[in-house]
C-alpha cells in the first residue's frame, strides 16, 4: 500500500509540470501576439479600402482639456510606422510627441504641456495605412481646446489637376497668420482627399495666407530650390470668427521643365539605329535626327521610325547613309520633343558605326486611323523601316463601297510609311476598306476606319463667364486620345464645328500677359495665376451643338456669422465656377449641356 501511495504521488507530480508547463507556453505565445505588429486575415479577395477612424479620446470638439494624451480608434489594424510619420498637430507650436499602439487604438502622448487657452488640433493623414497598405480616404482631425472656447473659423479650397481636372488625395497645402516667414515652418498644413478638397478646421482669427507646396521632405517648409508651389488667386485674407472661408479652386501645374535625353546609341546595323531616351517623346512628320561627325560636320540624316512596343523609352530609327565602322558620330535632333515641349537632347558618348548589313523585316506597326478620319484626311500606314518592297504599293486593295480599286492613283511612299490619299474627299455614304500588304506576314492586313462626314460632324459652343471682354482667352479641345485637337483663342463666346461624334475635354485661360501660355502664378512676391478653367466630359453629337458655359474663379467666397454681406465689405468678388467638377469621380462627372439641333445650320 505505501509503494501505490509514492507512485500516485509520483503521477499528480507529472501532472501538475505538464500542466503548469503548457501554461507557460500558452502565456508566452500571448505575450508574442500582443508585441507583435498586428495583421489582417488572409485569404479571400484582397481588401481595397483605406482604414477609418471611428471613435476618439476624448470627443472631438472637447474644450478644458488638461490631459496629456489623445487617441484614435480605426476600424481595422494600420501600419503603425505609417501612423507615426502621418500624424501632426496644428498650429505648429512645436510641440514633441510619442506614439503608442494596442491592437486598433493608436495613442497621441505630448511630451510637453499644452499652452493655455489654445485650440489644438491633432490629424491623421492621407498617407495612414492599413496592413493591406490601403490609404485613407481623407485625412481625419481631432480638435480639442485647453480653454472654454474652441476656435471656429474654416478655411477651404479646391487643388486639381490644370490636366485633367482631377483631384488627388494627399496634395499638401500650406497655411501662414501675418505676420509670415516663409523660411519658417507652416503653423497650419493641410491635405487634399481624393476630389481635391481641402479643408482647415478651427482656426483662430486672424490674416492669412494660403498656397499649394509639392513638400517633397513633408518638414512643413517650402524650398523654392526643388519644391514647386502655386499661389491661390487672392494673395491674403480674413477669417473671422464663425467664418467660413472658401478659397477657390487652384489648377496646380507640375511644369516640366527637363529636357528628355538621348541616353544611349546602339547600331544594329547599317543604317538602322537603336535609342533609348530618358522619357517617352513625340516627334513632327518633318522631324529628323542630324548624325554628325567628330568635326561637328553634318555627315547624314536620320529619320525616327517607331517606339518599342514593349518600352516607350526606346524609339527606333533609320539613316539616309550607310555609317561605316572606321567612323565616329553623335546626334542632334530637330522636331523631337517630350509632352511638355522640351526638346530632345544628346547625353552620351560618340559612337562607332557598323558594318552589320539590316537584317530587318519590313512589316506594318501602325496606322492612323484612330477614331476616324475626315472626308479630306489620308490614310497612313508606318511600316519598320523605309519600304524597299514594290509589293506595298503594287498588293494595295481599296474596297470603295462594293467596288475594288486594285491601282490607287492617290497612293505614295514617304520613307517608312504608306500614305492614301482620297480623291479630293472620301465620298459620303460609302464604306471604305483598306487591305494592307504586310511583306513579313506576306498576307494582307484589313484596316476599316470610320470616316466623319459632313452630317456626321456636331459642334461645341463654348460661352465665358465672369471674364475681362478685353482680354483674350485660349481655348484647347481635344478627343479622349487626342487624335482630334483644336487650340483657338476668343473673348465672349465661340462656336467650334466639325468635330466627330465623340467625347471631348475643354481647358480654357485668359491670356492677361499676352504670351499664349497659362501663368500658374507666383508665390512670393505674389502673382495671382491666370484666370482657368477646365471641362471634361463633353459629349458631341451628329447635328447637334453641346453648349458649355465656363466661369472663371478668381475670388473668394465667404460666409460669416455676423456679416452676410462680409465679401462686400472686403472689396472681394464672390465667384464660383460651376462647371468645374467638385468631385474627382467619373460618376460624379455629369453633363448638364443642352443641345441645340443643328440641322439647319450643319458645318
Amino acid at each position: 500500500m505505501h509503494i501505490f501511495e509514492a507512485v500516485k504521488h509520483h503521477k499528480e507530480s507529472d501532472r501538475l509540470k505538464t500542466f503548469y508547463t503548457s501554461l507557460l507556453i500558452i502565456l508566452f505565445l500571448i505575450l508574442i501576439k500582443s508585441c507583435a505588429t498586428p495583421v489582417a486575415p488572409t485569404g479571400g479577395e484582397r481588401d481595397r479600402t483605406g482604414p477609418q477612424v471611428i471613435s476618439t479620446y476624448p470627443e472631438n470638439g472637447t474644450t478644458n482639456f488638461d490631459d496629456d494624451e489623445v487617441s484614435f480608434t480605426f476600424d481595422k489594424f494600420v501600419d503603425r510606422n505609417s501612423f507615426r510619420q502621418n500624424v501632426r498637430i496644428e498650429p505648429d507650436l512645436g510641440i514633441q510627441f510619442e506614439t503608442s499602439f494596442s491592437r486598433k487604438r493608436a495613442t497621441v502622448e505630448f511630451q510637453s504641456p499644452l499652452p493655455d487657452n489654445t485650440t489644438v488640433v491633432v490629424t491623421v493623414g492621407t498617407d495612414v495605412t492599413d496592413t493591406d497598405r490601403n490609404n485613407m480616404e481623407r485625412s481625419f482631425s481631432l480638435a480639442l481646446s485647453t480653454g472654454d472656447v474652441l476656435d471656429d473659423g474654416t478655411v477651404t479650397a479646391r487643388v486639381l489637376d490644370n490636366e485633367t481636372g482631377r483631384g488627388e488625395s494627399g496634395r499638401r497645402v500650406f497655411l501662414y497668420r501675418e505676420p509670415y516667414d516663409l523660411t519658417q515652418r507652416s503653423i497650419y498644413v493641410a491635405e487634399t482627399d481624393t476630389s481635391g478638397r481641402v479643408e482647415f478646421g478651427y482656426i483662430s482669427e486672424g490674416r492669412y495666407k494660403a498656397f499649394w507646396v509639392n513638400d517633397i521632405n513633408r518638414n512643413r517648409i517650402w524650398d523654392p530650390e526643388r519644391e514647386p508651389a502655386q499661389p491661390f488667386y487672392t494673395d491674403l485674407f480674413d477669417v473671422a470668427h464663425g467664418d467660413s472661408v472658401d478659397i477657390g479652386t487652384l489648377y496646380i501645374s507640375m511644369q516640366d521643365t527637363v529636357a528628355p535625353r538621348i541616353e544611349g546609341v546602339g547600331l544594329l546595323s547599317e543604317q538602322r539605329l537603336r535609342l533609348r531616351l530618358s522619357e517617352p517623346v513625340i516627334w513632327r512628320p518633318d522631324a529628323s535626327i542630324i548624325v554628325t561627325d567628330t568635326l561637328n560636320n553634318e555627315y547624314t540624316r536620320a529619320y525616327p521610325l517607331y517606339e518599342s512596343e514593349s518600352d516607350p523609352n526606346i524609339v527606333y530609327a533609320q539613316s539616309e547613309r550607310e555609317l561605316p565602322e572606321s567612323e565616329r558620330f553623335t546626334l542632334k535632333a530637330e522636331g523631337i520633343t517630350d509632352a511638355a515641349g522640351n526638346s530632345l537632347r544628346p547625353d552620351f558618348s560618340p559612337f562607332t558605326g557598323s558594318s552589320e548589313p539590316d537584317t530587318t523585316f519590313l512589316r506594318t506597326v501602325s496606322h492612323s486611323a484612330g477614331s476616324g478620319l475626315f472626308p479630306d484626311e489620308p490614310l497612313e500606314i508606318t511600316y519598320t523601316k523605309f519600304i524597299d518592297d514594290d509589293a506595298v504599293l503594287d498588293s494595295l486593295r481599296v474596297v470603295e463601297g462594293d467596288r475594288i480599286v486594285e491601282n490607287w492613283e492617290l497612293a505614295e511612299i514617304d520613307r517608312h510609311i504608306l500614305r492614301i490619299r482620297p480623291e479630293g474627299t472620301w465620298q459620303s455614304g460609302i464604306r471604305y476598306q483598306f487591305r494592307i500588304w504586310n511583306p513579313w506576314e506576306e498576307e494582307h492586313e484589313l484596316v476599316e476606319p470610320d470616316i466623319w462626314q459632313r452630317n456626321q460632324l456636331g459642334s461645341i459652343e463654348v460661352t465665358l463667364e465672369n471674364h475681362d471682354p478685353d482680354v483674350l482667352s485660349h481655348l484647347r479641345i481635344t478627343d479622349e486620345d487626342f487624335s482630334i485637337e483644336v487650340d483657338t483663342t476668343f473673348t465672349d463666346s465661340i462656336l467650334v464645328e466639325n468635330l466627330p461624334p465623340l467625347t471631348y475635354k475643354a481647358t480654357v485661360f485668359q491670356d492677361n500677359n499676352g504670351n499664349g501660355r497659362w501663368n500658374p502664378g507666383v508665390v512670393e512676391p505674389y502673382e495671382a495665376p491666370e484666370p482657368y478653367a477646365i471641362r471634361r466630359s463633353i459629349p458631341v453629337r451628329e447635328g447637334f451643338t453641346s453648349e458649355v458655359t465656363l466661369s472663371y474663379q478668381t475670388g473668394v467666397i465667404r460666409t460669416s456669422e455676423n456679416d452676410e454681406n462680409y465679401p462686400e465689405r472686403n472689396g472681394l468678388t464672390p465667384l464660383m465656377d460651376t462647371d468645374t467638377e467638385t468631385n474627382g469621380d467619373e460618376e460624379n462627372d455629369t453633363d448638364n449641356d443642352t443641345e441645340s439641333n443643328n440641322d439647319n445650320d450643319s458645318p
